[in-house]
């Protein structure tokens, strides 16, 4: 591996695990067993590598997405596995990221909002094809749909009540995807949901 990807690799980690105002160029130095000169020599300040990792972040997830499609046998059975995907990222991610984000970095954040733009388009082209393979129901507006399911599940992460009341954070999305699905599918559609149901409780104990 590259000095530039091993840097962008560990401060990636370091960005989802502490957000960008806890993560410093001294920390990510140290996590990569580099000079900071050498980390300057890459990188000449922290927004450079705070946009980089961003970047190389997204470019990994649309390339995992796209195996993951290229790879299933119908659309809700692809979706399940971009959400397991999804669901691991959402775990290792710090609360505050989003929200340090926004204020430190308001230019990156924005680039944040305009992909979760192309998330919805992207979701809704993939329940329009799962209309055609009978799983979605037909009256569905698939790009109402979309939009609905993405900002409920960035306002459940970003929302600081889910603790208040006690819940487990991972279970309210859990349930937020399935209740989503459910609400949507045919009865054919249903059948193929109840196959991974028992799947994705058994992510919740590991």
């Amino acid at each position: 591996m590259e000095l530039k990807d091993h840097i962008i690799t560990e401060a990636t980690e370091l960005l989802q695990r502490i957000g960008p105002t806890s993560m410093t160029m001294d920390m990510v130095a140290r996590s990569c067993g580099i000079s900071k000169r050498t980390l300057y020599e890459t990188f000449p300040d922290k927004r450079t590598l705070v946009k980089d990792c961003l970047e190389m972040e997204h470019r990994r997830h649309n390339d995992h997405v796209k195996c993951i499609f290229e790879q299933s046998e119908n659309c809700l059975m692809a979706l399940f596995n971009v959400y397991a995907h999804v669901r691991e990222a959402m775990r290792s991610r710090s609360r505050a990221f989003v929200a340090d984000l926004k204020r430190l970095y308001p230019e990156l954040f924005a680039r944040q909002r305009e992909q979760e733009r192309h998330f919805v388009d992207t979701l809704a082209q993939v329940l329009t094809r799962a209309q055609a393979e009978g799983h979605v129901l037909p009256d569905i507006n698939t790009r109402i749909a979309a939009f609905l399911f993405v900002s409920t599940m960035r306002n459940l992460h970003e929302n600081d009540r889910v603790e208040e009341y006690g819940l487990p954070r991972i279970e309210v999305f859990d349930d937020a995807f399935l209740n989503f699905l459910r609400g949507i599918a045919t009865n054919e559609g249903q059948q193929v949901l109840n196959v991974h149901v028992d799947e994705l409780r058994k992510q919740r104990n590991t």
